[in-house]
């Protein structure tokens, strides 16, 4: 049986925001098989998840390289490989993949930066990014607050049929103090154990780089919501360990 308990976190520490998560996700342990036939996936732990980062925890995710690599005993991974998820969102490293042929090992199916830079429509590429940020900038000059800016990576004639449909949906920003601006994320499933943190420090460098600077802003929440946060069946023990350490 699945039981989605929706969970509401907020924190001012990132890696305690973390730690919470994975300590919901084991209380609620039931393992669910998902995926496909062809690919099945089994998980040990799931919540819905509403998580709301302010304070010094956005200053810890933009800094996330070395923020992350201070908490060796707890957190799985080191600088080199959350950097490597830092650079995939840029424009060299979609160039790169674009470049590489049908089948190549080192092709995804998909990239993030590529759905917000490239966009398809009929009338061909959108680039979401830029868009986004002369919005953003249109609201800081007119002093009107908006609703309307975001970016998605659903296509749903390519998405809906997929063995590999993007996670992240939609970010959603807005100006909410003069140069302040407020980050949403959400998204349809999430790996906590292996990719949640690593995520938004790619994800949150990105605005950062691409939206908040050039407007002269500075991102003050991040609130990340996610329809289905889980831990993978292999990872379940590492996870009650890394609890278990931090504790």
């Amino acid at each position: 049986m699945r039981t989605l308990k929706a969970i509401l976190v907020k924190e001012a520490g990132f890696i305690e925001a973390w730690i919470k998560l994975l300590s919901y996700c084991i209380k609620n342990e039931s393992q669910v098989i998902f995926g496909d036939k062809d690919n099945p996936k089994r998980i040990r732990g799931e919540i819905c998840s509403r998580v709301i980062l302010e304070g010094k925890a956005v200053e810890q995710i933009i800094n996330g390289v070395s923020y992350l690599s201070k908490y060796k005993k707890v957190f799985p991974f080191g600088p080199q490989f959350i950097q490597h998820y830092v650079d995939e969102y840029s424009l060299e490293y979609i160039e790169k993949q674009a470049s590489l042929p049908l089948g190549d090992k080192q092709k995804f199916t998909y990239t993030y930066y590529d759905r917000f830079r490239r966009y398809p429509t009929l009338k061909g590429l959108f680039d979401q990014v830029e868009a986004l940020k002369n919005n953003v900038g249109q609201q800081i000059k007119s002093g009107i607050f908006s609703n309307r800016h975001q970016m998605i990576t659903w296509i749903p004639e390519i998405d809906t049929f997929s063995a590999e449909p993007p996670c992240l949906q939609r970010v959603w920003i807005s100006l909410i103090d003069k140069n302040c601006i407020e980050v949403h994320l959400e998204w349809r499933s999430r790996d906590l154990y292996g990719a949640w943190h690593v995520n938004l420090v790619a994800i949150i460098n990105m605005i950062n780089r691409d939206i908040a600077i050039p407007n002269n802003c500075k991102i003050v929440r991040v609130i990340d919501s996610c329809n289905s946060l889980h831990i993978y069946n292999g990872d379940f023990e590492q996870a009650k360990t890394a609890v278990a350490l931090f504790n």
